[in-house]
């Protein structure tokens, strides 16, 4: 059946039940100027300018805040708040505009100038702005694989180190390894490779835990291989609560000490676990049996 890809003609009223065609197809998803882009019969930019704005345009056609949300004017408070909520997301890379408009719901020349450089703002909140055309480390390539991973709940493509939360860009990953395929091979052998040789006892369960503190030779800090291997075993999701940044981008993933390291606990895949920033601040310091 052929339908033709345009109005049969452009008034104010043609227009108009053409916002409200497009509302229907989408039965209660978000109308955004993307989606009416796609299914509408009229290009965006045709409505904005016969009706001053798309704020006006959805007015005029009876579309409610429901259907398609009105953005208020973003405040100063909540850029900041955003580049904080990005910056945690990435490991506490620098976040871009883009990545922060995305993350806003806004465009990012609402922000660009509007509060000030963007580099002020990094600094507002205490981070330093990433130089242009900065060479990455192996290990930050890597850490930016797990984020992606952890992020999407899968392997990540090389679409998707071009847009947020990728902290490293495509162009980094071809000049050190050749191609996206070979980073990920270089990623893989090194989280394979064996772990340090650290005690694998099998967890305390006496309970109160002894005085003493873990020894001097196990470090606090997890390593990238082990932070991957406990994440892919827990399904990139935590284990308490169940949420997952795949399916909710404001989840941010902690590996967590089942045993505190404070009381003795070590870096081991037994002793570890994937929690949400909530659960993992709700735990605190306490101990539980896994």
């Amino acid at each position: 059946m052929y339908e033709l890809k345009t109005l049969d003609e452009y008034s104010n009223d043609a227009l108009l039940e053409e916002i409200r065609r497009v509302a229907f197809i989408l039965r209660g998803e978000r109308l955004t100027q993307q989606k009416f882009l796609q299914l509408s019969k009229v290009h965006v930019t045709t409505v904005r300018r016969r009706f001053g704005s798309w704020r006006n345009a959805l007015d005029l056609a009876g579309i409610d805040d429901g259907v398609a949300p009105r953005f208020n004017p973003v405040s100063r408070e909540a850029v900041l708040r955003a580049i904080l909520n990005q910056a945690r997301a990435t490991s506490g890379t620098a976040p871009t505009v883009e990545a922060v408009a995305q993350r806003l719901g806004v465009h990012k020349t609402t922000l660009a100038g509007k509060f000030g450089p963007w580099r002020d703002l990094l600094r507002e909140v205490g981070l330093e702005p990433v130089p242009l055309g900065r060479r990455y480390t192996d290990e930050e390539c890597f850490e930016n694989i797990v984020a992606l991973w952890t992020h999407y709940g899968r392997q990540p493509n090389f679409a998707e180190l071009n847009q947020p939360p990728s902290a490293v860009g495509s162009k980094a990953y071809v000049r050190r390894w050749g191609g996206w395929r070979k980073a990920l091979g270089a990623f893989i052998k090194h989280v394979d490779e064996p772990l340090p040789a650290i005690s694998q006892a099998p967890l305390r369960q006496d309970f109160p835990f002894p005085s003493n503190t873990a020894s001097a030779s196990a470090p606090r800090s997890i390593s990238l291989s082990l932070r991957y291997k406990v994440l892919c075993r827990d399904h990139f999701t935590c284990v308490i609560c169940g949420r997952s940044p795949a399916k909710d981008h404001d989840v941010v993933l902690h590996i967590d000490h089942i045993i505190p390291w404070s009381k003795g606990g070590e870096n081991v895949e037994n002793n570890l676990r994937a929690l949400c920033f909530e659960c993992n601040l709700g735990k605190g310091d306490k101990a539980e049996r896994a």
